[in-house]
């Protein structure tokens, strides 16, 4: 893979210090797996489908013990965004006050790891329902607190003039990492039969072994950035510091941010807005396949692969025009252009044109959620950025369910599956909308050619 950093002198020194960029990518590119295999096309569903209906006899009775799967992993997951809210930004002031940020990285990526590898113990049997649930919940919990110290990382290892291609390239490598991961996947335990390492489906074993593979992947693709991080200075050294000393100092954070950082603040709601939407967007393609255009579980994951790797292509275009034009044009090009594609799937009842737009639509799904993630770095204060991260989370979190509940209501109403991409269409609006206002000054504008930013006088 070819370096994304921007070139250095040819000595032993300059390559000693040259930024962790590769390693940064590479995370994206393991804990990808996580979200691809664990929590969207495989395990998942495995969890709530397979193991729930276990037992049942007749079709009535399987649904409805699937549909008991559904709540009971969405609950889960809900509590599990409570503590991701609570705790997200609790840490990120630890991590930023303290200096414990690489070590916070260290711990809550590695606990993604055990806790996926714990995952194997959810047999065939309706009683292991729950166990799944929480497992997954608590993967999901660690994954996301891993990704604030990640994200904190990046101001640390790029400049304003490479920060969209570093930030979208780690984009782009994650969907190509879950492409590889999930196809892998497939032909080794799930397609043909059992795949080809030929492990039996008795007692549902070709699943319960996928969580095994995908914490190895996870390790090999994390362990260099939590190896090589960049050293995060302590913005308080010897201070004590305890949770509700955390949270006090956070509150105070907050109504200084409303004095000194309001354009901050409205960037953290609006974007909590239209991110919820995106989120949707991949979380609810394959319901939307099966339910609506009658996709098989093998046409829902070529979907899945082609979707990745469409997303992965327009993120690490994405980056090239954020460094260009900058984010704030990415996000706005991007929302718009979700919007009115996600219409013409609307309107256009085709089981080809939801191929057609739908990949589209996940050409713009990656640069927005890229440039997004490098605004915020731009907004930041120095020294603030793993805060502020975690607090992007809360905000994300607090809002998490927009999507999913407009989709949900507009199924409600209608009573037709596909007209539950208009609540999502409107939610990413709405976001749009919040955010158009927004006056970022240089912080959405292109980095001058010296790698700063412009001035926004």
């Amino acid at each position: 893979m070819p370096s994304i950093s921007e070139p250095a002198a040819r000595t032993p020194a300059a390559r000693r210090t040259r930024p962790p960029v590769v390693p940064f990518a590479l995370w994206d590119g393991g804990m990808s797996a996580f979200s691809s295999v664990i929590l969207t096309f495989v395990f998942a569903t495995y969890v709530a489908s397979a193991v729930a209906s276990e037992g049942a006899v007749g079709e009535e009775a399987i649904k409805a013990a699937q549909d008991h799967g559904s709540r009971v992993l969405t609950t889960w997951q809900a509590i599990g965004a409570v503590a991701i809210a609570l705790l997200a930004p609790l840490l990120g002031n630890l991590a930023d006050r303290g200096g414990a940020r690489n070590a916070l990285l260290r711990i809550t990526t590695v606990a993604t790891v055990v806790v996926i590898a714990l995952m194997p113990m959810v047999a065939l049997d309706a009683d292991y329902l729950v166990l799944g649930a929480v497992l997954i919940a608590l993967a999901v919990v660690f994954s996301e607190l891993a990704g604030v110290f990640v994200n904190s990382v990046l101001p640390e290892i790029s400049t304003p003039a490479n920060r969209g291609r570093i930030s979208g390239t780690a984009w782009a490598v994650g969907y190509w990492g879950s492409i590889v991961c999930l196809g892998m996947v497939l032909v080794l335990f799930v397609m043909p039969g059992t795949g080809l390492l030929g492990i039996t489906a008795e007692g549902g074993w070709n699943f319960r072994a996928i969580p095994l593979f995908v914490a190895l992947w996870i390790l090999v693709g994390t362990l260099p950035l939590m190896l090589k991080a960049p050293k995060h200075a302590a913005t308080a050294p010897g201070e004590r510091w305890n949770p509700w000393q955390g949270y006090a100092h956070i509150g105070r954070r907050v109504i200084r941010a409303f004095r000194e950082e309001p354009i901050m603040l409205q960037y953290l709601v609006a974007s909590a807005i239209y991110r919820d939407g995106l989120g949707a967007v991949f979380s609810i393609a394959g319901v939307l396949a099966a339910n609506a255009y009658g996709f098989s579980t093998v046409q829902i994951i070529i979907f899945g692969i082609a979707a990745n790797l469409v997303a992965g292509i327009g993120v690490f275009l994405g980056g090239k025009v954020d460094d260009r034009f900058g984010p704030r044009l990415v996000i706005i090009i991007g929302c718009a252009g979700i919007i009115v594609l996600g219409l013409v799937v609307l309107l256009l009842a085709s089981a080809l044109v939801f191929w057609i737009a739908g990949l589209a639509i996940c050409l713009f799904v990656g640069p927005v959620q890229s440039a997004s993630r490098n605004l915020l770095t731009r907004l930041s204060q120095p020294g603030r950025e793993t805060e502020n991260f975690g607090l992007y989370a809360t905000t994300g979190r607090a809002l998490g369910f927009l999507g999913t509940a407009a989709f949900a209501a507009t199924v409600a109403i209608a009573g037709d599956t596909r007209t539950g991409i208009l609540g999502i269409v409107l939610v990413i609006a709405i976001g749009l909308i919040a955010f158009l206002p927004i006056r970022l000054g240089a912080a959405g504008q292109a980095s001058s050619g010296d790698g700063e930013l412009p001035s926004s006088s």
